[in-house]
């Protein structure tokens, strides 16, 4: 049983709505609706579990009770209140357990937590399992507060779910996540693949295709140990992402419609970029040159100079230090590094935020930057694993420093996000749905395959960092 007791109430007129009940409220504050002698709340924990907004909630209470929201506000009366969470166990024993928006708080850590990581990734390889449908595929999108599915697809999330089930199959030895890595990329490759002539062949979703899906399917494939299976898929793929190199944008960004192309620069130009960089360090025979990648590379560098995007910055810190792994060249880590400084202020970690959103990255003087998301804290981590793994192998202990603190911010907030157990999965019926997946934000249950995909890459990053020669970097640096 779970009980929710309610103080600190305070009296809400409608043009302080959207203040009192803001988006990030929701899970911690409730609402009272009183209108002609009744008055009913509405608990921060039933809304949570309803993933309701909040003037969603209103609209539908009012609707069952057949009043207008003109004429609510116009002779009713709202209230918000606080109120302190408790899980009971009932006849499983022990004491009460007290919630923070539905769930129990994930304690900080000074230096990275190899056994957070280890739990938050296989946590996630779980759910990939449980989840897996016959036909090789995983969930894009559920709704653990409707048990259903959403119709939405996204061809890039669905490789980098491949990508992460091999990379973990490899670190766990486990014969069972890559064969269901194998079936997941299948079952990807079937349903998106089309050659397209010269050579070349895409991933096409709707009427569409994308340089960043050519580009995460390429990298899914290369993750693959038994990719000759793909071989012919992956020569196609790295034809048509070649032939998106473009000599001022350093890359176009869709193969069509060309009505389209530029879109998503700051996210496709990176991942094309860390594809060429993967290629070229595990010496595939169409690799492009070194002295090519680091053409493309300066002219993304500046563009990104003009225009800084933190989008930009996990792909192209990936890339620069697979770059610098193989080649040595210093502009490849001082780019890394100057990138990664950039987008350390974007990490939230203020008294002021609720506990369980601390570690998150989110600037709120940039909306424009986007909302804060589990796949986005999970992409900034993987640059800054390989942002930190740079750093320890150049000697560079002050930036080293930094980037572990925010890893572990940043962990943290990822295992918060995490359906971890029966505690936080109290209101959920079907919970192997969820159970090892992440939230969207510790207000938005809806699971999505990214999110879980990007937190599992950078634990996996954190419990097996990339090689980087170190002595070949204490030379140069």
């Amino acid at each position: 049983m779970e009980a929710c007791a309610a103080h600190g109430f305070q009296e809400v007129p409608e043009e302080r709505f959207a203040r009192v009940f803001m988006q990030r409220a929701r899970g911690l504050v409730g609402m009272e609706i009183a209108y002609g002698g009744e008055v009913s709340r509405i608990s921060p924990t039933r809304m949570l579990a309803g993933n309701v907004r909040f003037r969603r909630a209103l609209e539908r209470h009012l609707a069952e009770t057949s009043v207008s929201v003109d004429d609510f506000f116009r002779t009713g009366r709202l209230r918000a209140f606080s109120g302190r969470q408790y899980l009971l166990p009932g006849n499983a024993g022990g004491g009460p357990v007290e919630l923070f928006r539905g769930s129990t708080l994930i304690k900080p850590t000074r230096s990275i937590d190899k056994e957070r990581a280890s739990k938050l990734a296989d946590g996630i390889g779980r759910w990939m399992l449980c989840n897996q449908a016959e036909d090789g595929s995983l969930p894009y999108k559920y709704w653990p507060s409707r048990g259903s599915q959403s119709p939405a697809d996204n061809a890039i999330r669905r490789f980098l779910g491949s990508l992460a089930m091999f990379r973990l199959s490899e670190l766990r030895k486990s014969s069972a996540l890559l064969e269901g890595a194998s079936r997941n990329l299948r079952y990807n490759l079937e349903r998106y693949f089309r050659p397209t002539g010269e050579g070349c062949g895409v991933i096409v979703e709707r009427a569409g295709a994308k340089l960043g899906a050519a580009a995460v399917a390429g990298l899914a494939i290369l993750a693959n140990p038994a990719r000759e299976e793909f071989s012919e898929q992956l020569a196609m793929l790295a034809r048509a992402i070649e032939s998106l190199a473009d000599p001022e944008l350093g890359f176009r960004t869709f193969f069509f419609p060309r009505s389209r192309d530029g879109d998503n620069w700051n996210f496709y130009s990176g991942e094309a970029l860390l594809f060429w960089a993967e290629s070229v360090r595990q010496g595939l025979p169409y690799a492009p040159p070194a002295e090519r990648c680091t053409a493309v590379f300066r002219r993304c560098r500046a563009r990104h100079r003009q225009r800084r995007n933190p989008a930009f910055v996990p792909w192209n810190t990936q890339a620069c230090v697979s770059l610098f792994a193989t080649t040595g060249q210093q502009e490849f880590a001082d780019f890394a590094f100057e990138i990664s400084d950039w987008l350390l202020p974007m990490q939230q970690w203020d008294e002021a935020l609720p506990p369980d959103l601390a570690g998150r990255f989110y600037n709120p003087r940039r909306p424009d930057f986007g909302p804060p998301h589990a796949a986005s804290t999970g992409a900034y981590l993987e640059g800054l694993a390989d942002a930190l793994t740079l750093a320890r192998a150049t000697g560079n202990h002050v930036r080293a420093t930094r980037y572990e603190c925010a890893l572990a911010r940043g962990l943290r907030s990822l295992r918060q996000l995490q359906f971890r157990d029966n505690r936080d999965t109290f209101y959920i019926s079907r919970k192997r749905r969820v159970l090892g997946a992440l939230r969207t934000e510790a207000y938005d249950n809806a699971i999505r395959v990214d999110s879980a995909a990007h937190a599992l890459l950078a634990a996996l990053k954190i419990l097996r960092p990339l090689k980087v020669q170190s002595q070949r970097a204490a030379d140069i640096a």
